[in-house]
């Protein structure tokens, strides 16, 4: 496959109307207007990226081609790069737990 060129809004032809329907192929957008990087291909763009963690530019540049057709842009012979994020954090409850407060287990609970 020829290099997929970076596609924008406003972009319009053959390679925007590809990319509307890989984007229908994994479920995250449509081509709202046919051959048209619309507000809704933008969008579909923008879901594929949070969902696979890489910057939410709304462009369909390399990395979101590789994502959307399962080889590095240009070609097979290419590194693959995965990207993935660590920023996922839990907050510790604002409520604290005396454990003089909570129940005994029951009798019939072992407890090794």
């Amino acid at each position: 496959m020829a290099e997929q060129p970076n596609l924008v809004p406003g972009h319009t032809g053959e390679w925007v109307t590809y990319l509307q329907q890989l984007l229908e192929y994994h479920q995250v957008g449509s081509a709202v207007e046919p051959a048209t990087y619309c507000a809704a291909t933008e969008a579909g763009v923008r879901e594929l990226q949070r969902q696979y963690a890489l910057p939410e530019t709304g462009q369909c540049d390399a990395a979101t081609w590789e994502l959307l057709t399962g080889e590095p842009a240009g070609g097979a012979d290419g590194e693959l790069t995965i990207a993935f994020s660590t920023e996922d954090q839990v907050d510790a409850p604002e409520e604290q737990i005396d454990l003089t407060d909570v129940d005994p287990l029951p009798d019939s609970v072992a407890v090794s």
